[in-house]
């Protein structure tokens, strides 16, 4: 029997149900989801640029930007620019690194760079690594049969793609 296949990401929720419902909030709403689409991965995003990019009124992606940093998936801040007239203060937001799992879980597999999707994939094995440990723990689980999952996955798939060459 072959096993059904699934999209190979999981995703860390906050442990707080606040923060979790204000992320499954943005998640079930055009205007959040269309704010997470244009957020820069690394790096700064303006206020301004998500309100001329996005369809939505000022208002709504402004509470939704507002409800993103509530629930701790960006980051904001002001810096002052210089304009050709006068000097201005924009607004600015940088995904955290739960914020950058979101943002990368809803982009397609080929439009993000390797070394991201490395750095990403080493960062949630980490997490979900450490839960593994307190679960183990907490039940009385050996941490060999995850370590024996893992040795026969990594066989299964290397068994497969072995054949296939042949």
């Amino acid at each position: 029997m072959e096993e059904e296949r699934v999209w190979p990401y999981v995703l860390p929720f906050p442990l707080e149900p606040e923060e979790r419902k204000l992320i499954w909030s943005i998640l079930q709403s055009r205007v959040g989801m269309s704010i997470l689409m244009k957020l820069k991965v690394e790096g700064r995003t303006y206020q301004q640029d998500l309100i001329r990019g996005t369809p939505y009124s000022n208002k709504s992606i402004i509470e939704y930007l507002k409800r993103m940093v509530s629930a701790g998936i960006i980051e904001h801040g002001m810096e002052q620019i210089s304009t050709e007239k006068r000097r201005v203060w924009v607004k600015w937001y940088t995904p955290t690194k739960l914020g950058r799992w979101f943002i990368l879980f809803l982009r397609p597999p080929g439009e993000i760079p390797a070394d991201l999707a490395r750095k990403t994939i080493e960062e949630l094995f980490q997490v979900y690594s450490s839960s593994i440990v307190e679960v183990c723990e907490k039940y009385g689980i050996t941490l060999d049969s995850f370590h024996r999952v893992l040795n026969e996955q990594y066989l299964k798939k290397t068994s497969k793609d072995t054949r296939k060459e042949a």
